[in-house]
């Protein structure tokens, strides 16, 4: 009995190894994405992409035991399946098509970017919420979300909890903006390219943007998908920004006392965004032919690791964080989320381009 009682803890040991817990994270991840696939194939009006955040949403709020997103390493199941599958996007792209969008949406961006973080540090003041809470929900709404955020965070020394609460704020809007979205687009007549730049420029966070671009059309998502990540490479020179305002910024002093002494630049290194450089490289070798006659499974292939990485985004959809977030922040959040979204459609009216 003895014997056997050593035996069951060394069997099972395998099955707490992190590749194992992983394994399970990514097993179950993929069977939301097949699930998803069948519902968007019998509704494509909403498309795999929303029914993949939707069914994870479902599954870690009715049955937290079944998605342990900690123990099953879903958020790194999530960078990691969206940075591929963005990489393997720009495997079927034309490098040529990609400059062009990205250079026609750099003022539509400093448009939106101006008006979300004037919307952040005013109204926030205005609202009692501490300078490096709106700073936080002001970068990671107008640029790329919970990744800005934490590339903004030791730049302020910014505590814990005020990141929490602002990655908090901006996943909510995220929520919202995949299922409100490309109802919106259908409603307001918008062409693909029209919705694609919409959501691109006012959607929160990268996966996001990919699930309501892809949700309106496969050619919205492609528009979408680019002018993110133009709006991402943004993180750097404004976080650079924030850097050199950080004497206007605090009003006490603190964070610019403790950030004496490490180099800002060696701080933006860190953040520079490495599967965007991948994404070009991608793009480039298919521009030159390298990639043959199979741009096209390529770029199927990558819509589905999107699916799965977006079914990790469901399964980090806990409602009951959303409480702790209180209301202050996530009116501010509103609020200029809202005045992203509308100036971003606003100059797209005046110019035409929807």
């Amino acid at each position: 009995m003895a014997v056997q009682g050593t035996m069951v803890p060394a069997q099972a040991r395998w099955m707490t190894e992190p590749w194992f817990r992983r394994g399970l994270g990514l097993v179950l991840c993929v069977a939301i994405a097949g699930l998803a696939e069948i519902c968007g194939a019998f509704v494509p009006l909403v498309g795999a992409p929303l029914f993949a955040i939707a069914i994870g949403v479902l599954i870690t709020n009715a049955i937290p035991a079944v998605a342990q997103a900690k123990s099953l390493r879903i958020g790194e199941i999530s960078k990691l399946c969206l940075k591929g599958g963005i990489v393997l996007l720009g495997a079927s792209l034309d490098l040529g098509v990609i400059v062009h969008t990205g250079l026609r949406s750099l003022p539509l961006l400093a448009v939106t970017m101006a008006v979300g973080l004037i919307c952040a540090l005013w109204l926030g003041k205005g609202l009692g919420i501490d300078w490096r809470m709106r700073c936080l929900i002001g970068i990671g709404t107008t640029i790329c979300g919970g990744s800005a955020i934490a590339a903004l965070a030791p730049v302020i020394r910014a505590k814990a909890e005020e990141i929490a609460y602002s990655v908090t704020v901006v996943f909510f809007f995220n929520m919202v903006a995949v299922f409100t979205f490309p109802a919106l687009g259908h409603l307001l007549g918008l062409t693909d390219n029209g919705f694609g730049v919409w959501a691109g420029t006012a959607v929160n966070d990268t996966s996001a943007v990919v699930a309501a671009g892809f949700a309106f059309s496969q050619s919205a998502g492609t528009t979408a998908t680019i002018v993110k990540l133009t709006r991402t490479t943004l993180i750097i020179p404004l976080v650079i920004g924030f850097g050199l305002a950080l004497p206007f910024l605090d009003p006490d002093g603190h964070a610019l006392a403790q950030s004496k002494g490490q180099p800002l630049a060696k701080r933006v290194l860190a953040i520079v965004p490495v599967f965007i450089v991948l994404f070009v490289l991608a793009a480039a070798a298919n521009t030159a032919g390298l990639m043959g006659s199979h741009a096209m499974q390529i770029q199927t292939l990558g819509r589905l690791v999107m699916v799965v990485a977006l079914a990790a985004v469901g399964l980090q959809g806990h409602w009951r964080a959303f409480v702790g977030a209180g209301s202050r922040p996530l009116v501010l959040g509103l609020v200029t989320w809202f005045g992203v979204a509308v100036s971003s459609l606003a100059v797209q009216t005046w110019s035409h381009a929807l």
